[in-house]
């Protein structure tokens, strides 16, 4: 299993650091062929939305889909390392109740939006964040 950052949901959002994460299973982790499927590799064009034949046609290739995502909100001071640490929180338990066949719906811990805040600088973690590619991989349960 492994969790990673994405980085189209991370923006700034009332003053914090909006931090998308994905979560994925590997292969042997429960129910991981759910998410590990075929897609066209390309649009479909008009033409192939409605002849599902002419669609077949098109080359498939596999794709690992996350099993859940989730959004954190933090400082913009919050190093990168504490942010994975709040991920594999997140991967935890959402794979324990994925593991339990139930939808994971993992909790933040209660915070405040700040009254004031210094946009530079969220703008930069979330630059930041765009920018790097932030992955940490655990073993299965």
């Amino acid at each position: 299993m492994f969790v990673k950052v994405e980085p189209t949901g991370c923006c700034e959002r009332k003053g914090l650091v909006q931090v998308r994460f994905c979560v994925y299973l590997e292969e042997g982790d429960y129910n991981y062929e759910k998410h590990y499927v075929q897609v066209y590799e390309r649009p479909l064009t008009e033409k192939e939305l409605v002849n599902p034949k002419l669609a077949e046609l098109v080359p498939k290739v596999w794709q690992n889909n996350p099993f859940h995502n989730h959004f954190i909100y933090v400082e913009p001071e919050t190093p990168d390392e504490t942010i994975m640490d709040i991920g594999q929180a997140v991967l935890e338990e959402s794979y324990i109740e994925w593991a339990c066949d139930e939808r994971p719906k993992p909790k933040n811990p209660k915070f405040e939006y700040p009254v004031m805040f210094d946009k530079a600088k969220v703008e930069a973690k979330v630059q930041h964040l765009k920018e790097t590619v932030l992955e940490r991989y655990i073993g299965s349960y």
